[in-house]
């Protein structure tokens, strides 16, 4: 048997120092080959996630005829413009649809002139007009 060293540690047969084995170093049969994955069946190089196809497929060009033209636009923009014209045409839930869109890409985010004044329309009651008169800020002439 080996002699302790005055650690009283006790050195295997066939160990050296590049083979020790503790915190951060594995034993030398299980550390990866040189080129080997840590993850052989796992995502794929060049993979992509959806986000990344889907603006992928927009971007693509296809031919738009607009009378007698033809020509090229991205996908994304083919389908606006039918989005467009079947909301023309009175299609409701196109007309929602294209709503929605321009609410979310804040078009209507555009600041307004600032409300001074409110003006009582005709269909109000009497009474009630003089009473919101009387509470606020409105002018009495435009009320009546």
């Amino acid at each position: 048997m080996p002699e302790p060293t005055k650690d009283n540690v006790v050195s295997l047969p066939g160990a050296s120092a590049a083979g020790t084995v503790g915190y951060k170093r594995p034993p030398l049969h299980s550390r990866f080959k040189p080129g080997q994955s840590g993850n052989p069946s796992g995502r794929a190089k060049g993979s992509q996630n959806l986000k990344t196809l889907f603006h992928k497929i927009l971007k693509e060009q296809v031919s738009l005829r607009e009378g007698a033209d033809i020509r090229k636009v991205s996908k994304a923009e083919a389908i606006m413009r039918g989005l467009v014209v079947s909301a023309l045409k009175g299609d409701t839930r196109s007309l929602g649809t294209l709503f929605r869109l321009a609410e979310q890409t804040g078009q209507f985010d555009e600041p307004g002139e600032p409300i001074t004044r409110i003006q009582l329309v005709s269909w109000m009651p009497p009474e009630a007009a003089d009473e919101l008169a009387a509470s606020s800020e409105v002018c009495k002439d435009e009320a009546s």
